[in-house]
Protein backbone atom coordinates (compact mmCIF):
# COMPACT_ATOMS: atom_id res chain seq x y z
CA UNK A 1 0.00 0.00 0.00
CA UNK A 2 2.89 2.23 0.58
CA UNK A 3 4.37 1.40 -2.49
CA UNK A 4 1.36 2.59 -4.64
CA UNK A 5 1.03 6.15 -2.88
CA UNK A 6 4.71 6.62 -3.15
CA UNK A 7 4.20 5.85 -7.11
CA UNK A 8 1.08 8.09 -7.49
CA UNK A 9 3.37 10.90 -5.53
CA UNK A 10 5.84 10.69 -8.09
CA UNK A 11 3.58 10.75 -11.17
CA UNK A 12 1.90 13.99 -9.91
CA UNK A 13 5.32 15.57 -9.52
CA UNK A 14 6.81 14.11 -13.07
CA UNK A 15 3.41 15.76 -14.50
CA UNK A 16 3.80 19.60 -14.44
CA UNK A 17 7.50 19.25 -15.70
CA UNK A 18 6.73 17.22 -18.70
CA UNK A 19 3.71 19.82 -19.61
CA UNK A 20 6.39 22.19 -19.47
CA UNK A 21 8.75 20.67 -21.49
CA UNK A 22 6.49 20.40 -24.25
CA UNK A 23 5.18 23.93 -23.79
CA UNK A 24 9.43 24.91 -23.89
CA UNK A 25 9.37 23.35 -27.58
CA UNK A 26 10.82 25.81 -30.13
CA UNK A 27 8.99 27.82 -32.49
CA UNK A 28 11.27 26.88 -35.27
CA UNK A 29 10.56 23.42 -34.70
CA UNK A 30 7.10 23.22 -34.60
CA UNK A 31 7.27 25.15 -38.52
CA UNK A 32 9.34 22.02 -38.78
CA UNK A 33 6.84 19.80 -37.92
CA UNK A 34 4.03 21.61 -39.93
CA UNK A 35 6.44 21.60 -42.96
CA UNK A 36 6.97 18.05 -43.05
CA UNK A 37 3.77 17.14 -42.45
CA UNK A 38 2.46 19.50 -45.66
CA UNK A 39 5.64 17.31 -47.66
CA UNK A 40 4.11 14.30 -46.45
CA UNK A 41 0.28 15.06 -48.04
CA UNK A 42 2.84 15.74 -51.15
CA UNK A 43 4.30 12.59 -51.11
CA UNK A 44 1.00 10.67 -50.80
CA UNK A 45 -0.66 12.71 -53.06
CA UNK A 46 1.14 11.36 -56.11
CA UNK A 47 1.69 7.37 -55.02
CA UNK A 48 1.03 5.33 -57.61
CA UNK A 49 -1.88 3.52 -56.04
CA UNK A 50 -3.72 7.46 -56.38
CA UNK A 51 -1.78 7.78 -59.93
CA UNK A 52 -3.28 4.42 -61.00
CA UNK A 53 -7.18 5.71 -59.68
CA UNK A 54 -6.56 9.08 -61.08
CA UNK A 55 -9.20 9.42 -64.14
CA UNK A 56 -7.82 11.90 -67.35
CA UNK A 57 -10.45 13.39 -68.98
CA UNK A 58 -10.33 13.46 -72.47
CA UNK A 59 -10.44 16.76 -74.48
CA UNK A 60 -13.90 18.37 -75.54
CA UNK A 61 -14.67 18.93 -78.97
CA UNK A 62 -14.47 22.25 -78.64
CA UNK A 63 -10.96 22.14 -77.21
CA UNK A 64 -9.61 20.23 -80.42
CA UNK A 65 -8.29 22.01 -83.71
CA UNK A 66 -7.65 20.24 -86.48
CA UNK A 67 -6.22 21.38 -89.65
CA UNK A 68 -6.20 20.41 -93.29
CA UNK A 69 -3.80 18.31 -93.47
CA UNK A 70 -4.87 16.36 -90.13
CA UNK A 71 -8.38 16.29 -91.19
CA UNK A 72 -7.42 14.88 -94.64
CA UNK A 73 -5.42 11.74 -93.19
CA UNK A 74 -8.37 11.22 -90.95
CA UNK A 75 -10.89 10.98 -93.63
CA UNK A 76 -8.29 9.06 -95.89
CA UNK A 77 -9.54 5.47 -96.19
CA UNK A 78 -13.06 5.83 -94.86
CA UNK A 79 -15.89 4.80 -96.89
CA UNK A 80 -16.66 6.84 -100.00
CA UNK A 81 -20.09 6.65 -102.34
CA UNK A 82 -19.84 6.11 -106.40
CA UNK A 83 -21.26 8.72 -108.25
CA UNK A 84 -25.50 7.81 -109.72
CA UNK A 85 -25.21 5.06 -112.01
CA UNK A 86 -21.40 3.83 -110.85
CA UNK A 87 -21.18 0.41 -108.91
CA UNK A 88 -18.84 0.16 -106.80
CA UNK A 89 -16.14 -2.80 -105.95
CA UNK A 90 -13.49 -2.53 -103.76
CA UNK A 91 -13.31 1.19 -103.29
CA UNK A 92 -13.08 1.56 -106.96
CA UNK A 93 -16.25 3.06 -109.12
CA UNK A 94 -17.45 1.36 -112.46
CA UNK A 95 -19.57 2.04 -115.10
CA UNK A 96 -20.81 -0.42 -117.34
CA UNK A 97 -21.58 1.49 -121.08
CA UNK A 98 -23.99 -0.97 -123.02
CA UNK A 99 -23.86 0.84 -126.30
CA UNK A 100 -21.07 -0.42 -128.25
CA UNK A 101 -18.03 1.95 -129.90
CA UNK A 102 -14.70 1.39 -130.99
CA UNK A 103 -12.04 1.05 -128.54
CA UNK A 104 -10.61 4.41 -129.08
CA UNK A 105 -13.93 5.98 -128.96
CA UNK A 106 -14.86 4.03 -125.41
CA UNK A 107 -11.60 5.60 -124.11
CA UNK A 108 -12.41 9.10 -125.10
CA UNK A 109 -15.84 8.54 -123.61
CA UNK A 110 -14.16 7.30 -120.23
CA UNK A 111 -11.62 9.95 -120.04
CA UNK A 112 -14.47 12.53 -120.26
CA UNK A 113 -15.81 11.18 -117.05
CA UNK A 114 -12.34 11.66 -115.43
CA UNK A 115 -12.44 7.44 -115.87
CA UNK A 116 -10.10 5.23 -118.05
CA UNK A 117 -10.91 1.94 -119.27
CA UNK A 118 -10.82 -1.41 -116.84
CA UNK A 119 -7.82 -2.85 -115.88
CA UNK A 120 -7.34 -6.24 -114.53
CA UNK A 121 -4.73 -7.51 -111.86
CA UNK A 122 -6.51 -10.92 -110.43
CA UNK A 123 -8.86 -13.51 -111.03
CA UNK A 124 -11.63 -12.01 -108.62
CA UNK A 125 -12.18 -8.43 -110.68
CA UNK A 126 -11.77 -10.67 -113.76
CA UNK A 127 -14.49 -12.66 -112.31
CA UNK A 128 -16.53 -10.09 -111.29
CA UNK A 129 -16.05 -8.12 -114.55
CA UNK A 130 -17.18 -10.92 -116.12
CA UNK A 131 -20.61 -11.44 -114.08
CA UNK A 132 -20.66 -7.79 -114.92
CA UNK A 133 -21.36 -8.42 -118.48
CA UNK A 134 -23.36 -11.09 -118.65
CA UNK A 135 -25.57 -9.85 -116.39
CA UNK A 136 -26.06 -6.64 -119.11
CA UNK A 137 -26.47 -9.49 -121.43
CA UNK A 138 -23.79 -9.29 -123.33
CA UNK A 139 -20.48 -11.86 -124.31
CA UNK A 140 -17.45 -9.14 -124.32
CA UNK A 141 -16.36 -5.61 -122.91
CA UNK A 142 -13.41 -3.79 -123.69
CA UNK A 143 -10.56 -3.41 -121.51
CA UNK A 144 -8.07 -0.35 -121.61
CA UNK A 145 -5.21 -3.95 -122.28
CA UNK A 146 -3.44 -2.63 -125.63
CA UNK A 147 -0.25 -3.81 -127.49
CA UNK A 148 2.89 -1.39 -128.00
CA UNK A 149 6.00 -2.78 -127.68
CA UNK A 150 4.29 -5.23 -125.45
CA UNK A 151 1.16 -5.32 -123.73
CA UNK A 152 -0.01 -2.51 -121.24
CA UNK A 153 -3.02 -1.05 -119.63
CA UNK A 154 -3.91 2.46 -120.11
CA UNK A 155 -4.35 3.33 -116.39
CA UNK A 156 -0.50 2.96 -116.73
CA UNK A 157 -0.78 0.30 -113.97
CA UNK A 158 1.56 -2.74 -114.08
CA UNK A 159 0.38 -5.66 -116.46
CA UNK A 160 1.09 -8.15 -114.07
CA UNK A 161 -2.15 -10.62 -114.66
CA UNK A 162 -2.36 -12.85 -117.83
CA UNK A 163 -5.77 -14.87 -118.73
CA UNK A 164 -5.82 -15.02 -122.56
CA UNK A 165 -7.96 -17.73 -124.07
CA UNK A 166 -6.79 -16.57 -127.69
CA UNK A 167 -3.62 -14.56 -128.53
CA UNK A 168 -3.96 -13.25 -132.45
CA UNK A 169 -2.02 -11.01 -134.46
CA UNK A 170 -0.50 -8.19 -132.44
CA UNK A 171 -0.08 -6.40 -136.10
CA UNK A 172 -4.08 -6.56 -136.53
CA UNK A 173 -5.19 -6.89 -133.28
CA UNK A 174 -3.92 -5.00 -130.44
CA UNK A 175 -6.71 -4.31 -128.13
CA UNK A 176 -8.10 -6.25 -125.35
CA UNK A 177 -11.72 -7.64 -124.87
CA UNK A 178 -12.92 -9.34 -121.42
CA UNK A 179 -14.98 -12.42 -122.42
CA UNK A 180 -18.30 -13.06 -120.18
CA UNK A 181 -17.47 -16.81 -120.91
CA UNK A 182 -14.10 -17.47 -120.97
CA UNK A 183 -10.75 -15.60 -121.00
CA UNK A 184 -9.45 -12.68 -122.55
CA UNK A 185 -8.50 -11.77 -126.39
CA UNK A 186 -7.05 -9.39 -128.32
CA UNK A 187 -8.94 -8.39 -131.32
CA UNK A 188 -9.15 -5.13 -134.02
CA UNK A 189 -9.09 -1.79 -131.81
CA UNK A 190 -12.13 -1.08 -134.38
CA UNK A 191 -14.03 -3.72 -133.73
CA UNK A 192 -17.39 -2.47 -131.69
CA UNK A 193 -18.30 -3.41 -128.26
CA UNK A 194 -19.80 -2.25 -124.71
CA UNK A 195 -17.64 -1.02 -122.49
CA UNK A 196 -16.89 -0.54 -118.46
CA UNK A 197 -14.87 2.37 -117.59
CA UNK A 198 -13.16 2.90 -113.61
CA UNK A 199 -12.82 5.41 -111.56
CA UNK A 200 -10.07 4.94 -108.70
CA UNK A 201 -11.56 6.39 -104.94
CA UNK A 202 -9.16 9.38 -105.33
CA UNK A 203 -11.10 10.87 -108.31
CA UNK A 204 -14.78 9.18 -107.09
Amino acid sequence: MKTLLLLMVLLCAALPVRASAVEAVPEDLNQDIVQLEAENKVEMASSPVEAENKVEMAPSPDDMTVDGGEMAAQLEGRSFLCPYGWVRFRNVCYQYVTSGRSWTSAEAYCSRLGASLLSVHNVWDYSYFQELTRRSGHTAVWTGGYYFQGWRWLDQSQFDYNNWSTVNAVSQYQCIKLNSRVAWSNINCASVLPFICVRRSDTC
